[in-house]
């Protein structure tokens, strides 16, 4: 570790907390330790004591324990903060953090509305700091390698469309068993903002954002299915989604999801270009948000089948070497530092190198992270009113009647 590491605090320690834990382990493994966790902090002092037993075991050393963030800021010696909050929590948090002089890694979404995300965004440019959206899944080596078959390779030809579909049945609920904190602040739309379309569902809109481009036009159906009953967007949060979105290259996709469908549950993700198409034959749920996904412990894996247009097929282990001479080392070097091929590992490390000023600025900063809210916010105002809604219309705030409720509840 150097004489004069970048000294981080971790404010919310639920589950994706350790997750990032987990990550910084590997990059320690690594040998890239230019960093320490001095402090966490989580209203629950259980789960805030129980983190930093485990930063203790990756680092050597256990950072102070909070119950309140302001504490640490005014503490001081913070350099930069990793907020694992609610989502109703990360605008306000991320605000007094840069204003106090600490750069910020914000979990997805990055702000509970676009006004929020606004503020935050804003905020990083008005003070200097670093403002770091976490999205994982677009650096996933998988996604990297479809990224150049979209929009270098030419394997498939241009882009044209694709379908992304995924249906499961519910989720069994014991009724004598007591609910977890995530799923409690999660089912309250005031503080989470949505359901799964903002949840998970935003790693999605980056990946289609990273891997397309920008999304003109969403119309779009969202609503919950219970027993017999489907209860409108107006009523509660959804569980299903239905919508067609037009690109701004002229791509149209098709995107249907349900986390509460009785019967067989189904999975389908391809895309279609000009000269051929490109599956997703990963097994597992995992693959319809992050597409081509790879486990973080054990084995590796990403399924994904070209189909070219005189009917001849590639994986992606054939294209490889294709991939890595088309790249350069360079560029591989840059997409997979010292060997990375975590995603929340590759955050963390990019966040502080951005911060230390080593390179220059993240991959995806805080109006990155506005722009993939705001597919989020298209659905959902598309869903409510009925109508073909302009993703520009939702990022100008020209389009918010969905957000109305959550933004006067936050004093947005």
């Amino acid at each position: 570790m150097p004489a004069d590491p970048f000294r981080m605090a971790i404010i919310g320690t639920g589950g994706i907390a350790r997750r990032h834990v987990q990550a910084m382990e590997d990059l320690r493994q690594r040998g890239l330790d230019d960093f320490i966790v001095t402090a966490v902090c989580d209203v629950d002092e259980e789960a805030a004591r129980a983190t930093a037993q485990m930063l203790q075991e990756v680092q050597g050393s256990a950072p102070a324990v909070y119950g309140d963030y302001r504490q640490i800021l005014d503490a001081g010696g913070i350099d930069g903060v990793d907020i694992c909050l609610p989502h109703g929590l990360h605008h306000g948090t991320a605000v007094d953090c840069m204003e106090a002089g600490a750069h910020v890694l914000c979990e997805k979404p990055l702000g509970i509305t676009i006004r929020a995300c606004r503020l935050m965004a804003e905020t990083a440019d008005r003070t200097g700091k670093v403002l770091s959206t976490a999205v994982p899944y677009r650096r996933l080596p998988g996604q990297r390698k479809v990224h150049w078959i979209l929009n270098e390779s030419g394997l498939i030809g241009t882009p044209q469309s694709f379908v992304h579909q995924h249906a499961r049945p519910p989720a069994p609920v014991d009724p004598q068993q007591a609910l977890r904190p995530a799923v409690v602040w999660r089912r309250d739309r005031l503080m989470s903002g949505g359901g799964p379309v903002m949840d998970s569902g935003f790693h999605y809109c980056d990946s289609m954002r990273y891997m397309l481009g920008e999304v003109d036009t969403v119309y779009a159906r969202a609503f919950a299915r219970e027993g017999d009953k489907i209860l409108s967007l107006s009523e509660t949060r959804e569980n299903s989604i239905f919508a067609t979105l037009t690109f701004k290259n002229g791509v149209t996709g098709m995107w249907s999801w349900s986390t509460a469908s009785p019967g067989e549950e189904m999975m389908n993700l391809v895309f279609q270009g000009s000269k051929g198409s490109i599956r997703d034959l990963t097994p597992g749920r995992a693959s319809i948000f992050h597409i081509y996904w790879r486990e973080p412990k054990g084995d590796l894996f990403e399924v994904g089948q070209l189909t070219l247009e005189d009917g001849s097929t590639l994986t992606l282990d054939d294209i490889t070497p294709q991939y890595r001479e088309a790249m350069g080392e360079e560029r591989l070097a840059a997409l997979y530092p010292c060997g990375i091929e975590d995603g929340f590992a590759f955050e963390i490390w990019e966040f502080v190198q951005a911060a230390r000023g080593e390179i220059d600025g993240v991959e995806v900063d805080g109006w990155g992270g506005l722009h993939s809210m705001a597919i989020c916010q298209a659905i959902y105002e598309s869903a409510l009113t009925g109508d073909v809604v302009c993703v520009d219309d939702i990022i100008s705030g020209a389009r918010r009647k969905y957000q109305e409720t959550i933004d006067e509840h936050w004093g947005l």
